[in-house]
């Protein structure tokens, strides 16, 4: 059985930055956490210490170092590879991506960044009524096409 001092030794303080669409400048959430505790748990500590009353369901974390989603609620941070180290983000799945179309129009869409790239273009298709998504893709064009 694990005392106090042995919890205190297999738990670490965890810095998640919290990207708030409402509010200017982000800002970091310090949470004492342990392996075992599942990614669901993690959310609930941080909007209990964030103390805004708004309404969270679209936020989830991303991991900055391994470039994805943590959408399993039920995993554990062991399970996930969290770490002390680990930089995490908690912001929301869905926002705005400016998109420039073959035609070389510019819209403007709602997106889910959390989703994979082959769905997140089937529901821009969907929205944008354009046939056949598996012909279409992304592109992140670099800075010296502008």
């Amino acid at each position: 059985m694990l005392s106090a001092s042995d919890f205190a030794s297999a738990s670490w303080d965890l810095v998640v930055r919290v990207d708030h669409p409402d509010e200017e400048e982000q800002k970091d959430v310090t949470l004492r956490v342990s392996g075992d505790l599942h990614v669901g748990g993690v959310m609930l500590k941080l909007v209990e210490q964030i103390n805004i009353a708004q309404d969270w369901s679209d936020f989830a974390l991303w991991g900055e170092q391994k470039r994805c989603w943590l959408l399993k609620t039920h995993w554990t941070l062991d399970k996930c590879g969290v770490q002390a180290d680990a930089k995490l983000v908690f912001t929301p799945q869905h926002k705005m991506l400016r998109l420039r179309l073959p035609n070389v129009k510019t819209v403007r869409l709602r997106v889910s960044f959390s989703a994979v790239v082959f769905k997140a273009v089937s529901d821009i298709c969907k929205a944008l009524n354009i046939r056949r998504p598996e012909e279409l893709s992304l592109l992140k064009p670099s800075s010296d096409y502008f």
